[in-house]
């Protein structure tokens, strides 16, 4: 008996002992499986039976801030099950931490007691699979799976054109699709994002389609790009954003790492320049060469400042010095590095164009700046006549200048430049008989009341006419409901300006003409020539198909390059097709959605809305156009928000609109028929709807 006490007692002391032992674990630099954050590293787990205590060090930007939210938790790996915050010690919820000069502070979480048997947990959806063992985090070289390397030189391995020996070729305009593939290191599903995006863009026409980039779940990604010519630009995935040279037939692959995502969302107050990035395929060296240089970075406080505190004469000789010690700069390094070719054409027109960019940027927005500073004499000083003669230093027949990134805002601000923003004047237009006499002609009956009304209608100055209209709406809107087809008529019969519209933008192109030549002292270059077919597409939008053909026949026999007129003509054909609007209304009535995710997203939200016309916004409240065009149409929804017949649908995604933020405009503007989709489903609406840039109106 005495014998079966002791061993009991010490089972008990033991199991005390193992219990006490496991409640009181402390597990130094734990390992985990995949972070979405730069900035939050757990050092330390202490668990206990009463509490668990994560010691988080935070690596930030110095005099930046963190905070913790009452809803932050850990989750058990496998079951789920979440333990959320108690307290964080020495802070209050949302109360804000700042970051010293270091850049470096400690904050000790505490969380209830684990459930024993608890293996992993995550830390909110940011940290997944913590280790609960003592085994330490080890650094360890991620490779690159067997299958995945053989997929890429399978896919490689079908490319069978050579790059473009030089931008000179004969074959620089090509149509044919490239390929981009790659493979991310350390990708995991559970980081949130399944897509890239990629904001491809014909400069010449202006047309956007940007291309979504398909993450599979083993890392592997690719996309196909639509391309006229080679191309320098750039890729987003997650919050990295960095730049490719691509060229028509050719497949480029990437290696990259997620370590260096972590850093670019570390270091947020600036573009991220990354660098562990692996090119293969044959365009390969061309992006090491390219990856290698960096630019200075345009100091936009400084600009910011310079544009109301000098002159445009006085910036210009500052930046001539600049741009000199830029160039000299640039070539310096072109001498002490031997990279290819077409990479060093690439650099030096980046710095010509930025150079040109600069310039334009600087006397953009000098009238509204004077108007919101009247007192500022700087800002009415003239342009010089000879600002502009840094456009007699460039090559604009230069084809290879479409190549680079700085290209599309550089032709959107040559072609918008003050000297090229002149027109004619409008031609005040009359119609050849009123309303009523075009009703009287054709025998249409109207009534004494109406009658009366309309002739003092015709008879009042321009400026009167609308508030006459505000007091008689009802009767105007009866008259127009009762006369709705005979309207229509006589409006297409002598309203129909067409004609005067093309003679319009004819007569300012012959007049930019002019300009070109006397006041830029330019000939008809290419540069000039894309501002022209890049007019087409506003042009033409609400012209008939008659004067489009008209307008597009005077506008191309300026038009010197053939593929230049191929891409103007087949944007009037895109928008007036042989099978026309008129002969077959069912062409502009339907629209098939092709298959794929794309539809499956915007099918998910407009079903419900079947038999309604929809207007569609896509938004973010980081817009500031966006915002201030809800603002402004709120009492245009108020006024119509019971309409049977339609709608207002409202899109935006999680990056551009973040939670607080969203959920404070929508409630200030009663915002309805809302859709906050996740970043992958928005890039594949952004691809089906081909924009780059919102807000965007469907």
């Amino acid at each position: 008996k005495r014998k079966r006490m002791k061993k009991k007692l010490l089972s008990l002391i033991f199991g005390l002992l193992f219990t006490y032992g496991y409640s009181q674990k402390t597990i130094e630099n734990p390992s985990f499986e995949v972070t979405t954050s730069g900035i939050i590293n757990i050092s330390k787990i202490e668990m206990s039976d009463h509490e668990t205590k994560v010691h988080i060090h935070n690596t930030f930007i110095p005099h930046w801030w963190v905070n913790y939210q009452a809803d932050t938790y850990l989750k058990d790996a496998d079951t789920g099950k979440k333990y959320t915050i108690i307290k964080v010690e020495g802070l209050d919820f949302k109360e804000k931490k700042w970051m010293p000069d270091s850049g470096e502070a400690d904050c000790i979480l505490i969380f209830p007691p684990l459930d024993k048997g608890v293996k992993k947990v995550n830390y909110n959806e940011v940290i997944f699979g913590i280790s609960l063992s003592e085994k330490q985090k080890e650094e360890k070289e991620e490779k690159i799976p067997k299958k995945v390397n053989k997929w890429l030189k399978k896919e490689l391995s079908k490319v069978k054109s050579k790059p473009l020996t030089n931008f000179t070729s004969p074959n620089f305009f090509n149509k044919k699709p490239a390929k981009l593939i790659g493979y991310m290191k350390g990708y995991d599903p559970r980081l949130g994002f399944k897509t890239g995006i990629i904001y491809m863009k014909n400069n010449i026409t202006r047309e956007d389609y940007p291309i979504v980039i398909q993450i599979y779940e083993d890392g592997r990604f690719e996309a196909e790009l639509p391309l006229i010519h080679p191309e320098y630009t750039y890729v987003s995935i997650s919050k990295g954003l960095f730049s490719i040279y691509i060229e028509p037939e050719q497949t480029l692959a990437i290696i990259l790492n997620w370590e260096e995502f972590l850093l670019a969302d570390r270091y947020r107050n600036k573009r991220h320049e990354f660098t562990d990035i692996e090119f293969l395929g044959p365009l390969a060296k061309i992006n090491q060469d390219l990856s290698k240089y960096k630019k200075k970075q345009k100091d936009y406080k400084l600009f910011n400042k310079q544009q109301k505190e000098i002159t445009p004469a006085a910036f210009k000789t500052i930046q001539i010095v600049s741009h000199k010690e830029q160039t000299e700069s640039l070539n310096d390094y072109l001498s002490n590095h031997k990279i290819s070719k077409k990479a060093a054409t690439i650099l030096k027109n980046e710095n010509i164009l930025d150079n040109a960019n600069i310039m334009f940027d600087f006397v953009m927005h000098r009238d509204y700046y004077a108007k919101q500073d009247t007192l500022n004499t700087v800002l009415k000083a003239p342009i010089p006549e000879d600002y502009y003669h840094f456009l007699n230093n460039m090559n604009l027949n230069d084809q290879d200048l479409l190549v680079c990134n700085s290209f599309s805002q550089f032709i959107n601000r040559f072609e918008y430049c003050k000297p090229l923003s002149i027109y004619p004047k409008p031609v005040k237009f009359t119609p050849e008989k009123t309303l009523l006499e075009y009703l009287e002609e054709n025998n249409i009956e109207v009534n004494e009341e109406y009658e009366k009304m309309y002739k003092i209608f015709d008879k009042l100055a321009p400026e009167l006419k609308t508030d006459f209209y505000k007091k008689n709406e009802e009767k105007f809107k009866a008259f127009n409901l009762k006369y709705k087809k005979e309207q229509k008529a006589y409006y297409n019969k002598y309203y129909n300006n067409n004609t005067q519209q093309v003679k319009f933008y004819t007569e300012s192109w012959r007049m930019k003409d002019s300009v070109l030549t006397n006041t830029l002292r330019l000939d008809n270059n290419l540069m000039y020539q894309i501002a022209k077919v890049r007019s087409i597409k506003f042009t033409i939008s609400n012209t008939e198909s008659k004067y489009a053909y008209q307008y597009w026949d005077e506008l191309k026999k300026g038009i010197k390059n053939p593929f230049l007129i191929q891409e103007g003509s087949r944007m009037v054909h895109q928008k007036h097709p042989l099978t026309s609007q008129e002969n077959n209304p069912e062409f502009a009535l339907t629209t098939k959605l092709p298959e794929g995710k794309a539809k499956e997203v915007f099918k998910g939200i407009i079903d419900t809305y079947k038999g309604k016309i929809l207007f569609i916004d896509f938004w973010a409240t980081s817009c500031g156009p966006c915002v201030a065009g809800i603002k402004r149409m709120k009492e245009t929804r108020k006024k119509h928000e019971n309409n049977k017949d339609f709608e207002f649908i409202f899109i935006t995604d999680e990056r551009g609109s973040p939670q607080k933020n969203y959920d404070s405009f929508v409630k200030e503007q009663e915002l309805k028929n809302l859709y906050r989709l996740s970043t992958d489903e928005y890039n594949y609406l952004r691809q089906l709807f081909k924009f780059n840039g919102i807000p965007r109106y469907v």
